[in-house]
């Protein structure tokens, strides 16, 4: 019986992909089974919220990207490098720093509402 992938997977997926990363180096930069994230991204399996924060920044997208049932896009960071030559600790490096940059956009965000 094939599996009916949920949004939220539809979109781990897609997150993953455009970053160019697999299944098994984004198991290693949060600390879980590859077969987790497969899980994740077909949705055989509930994801904590915290996992979710995880990939969430990783990614450079917001929880409620994933979390959300209406189709809009992601707003998340566009960073262009080649994931198959980097080591563990670049690839950590480079999801701190999207992970910066979508915090500062939230802010900016945040700051724009305000009038400020």
């Amino acid at each position: 019986m094939k599996e009916i992938m949920t949004p939220m997977g539809i979109r781990l997926k897609n997150a993953r992909e455009r970053m160019g990363l697999t299944q098994d180096q984004v198991a290693r930069l949060i600390d879980v089974n590859r077969v987790e994230i497969s899980y994740y991204e077909t949705g055989s399996r509930e994801i904590s919220l915290g996992k979710l924060a995880q990939l969430a920044n990783l990614y450079g997208c917001s929880v409620d990207y994933f979390l959300s049932v209406d189709d809009s896009d992601a707003s998340g960071v566009a960073v262009a490098f080649r994931a198959e030559n980097l080591s563990d600790q670049d690839l950590e490096i480079v999801a701190w720093a999207r992970g910066l940059v979508s915090d500062m956009a939230v802010l900016d965000d945040v700051l724009k509402e305000r009038g400020n």
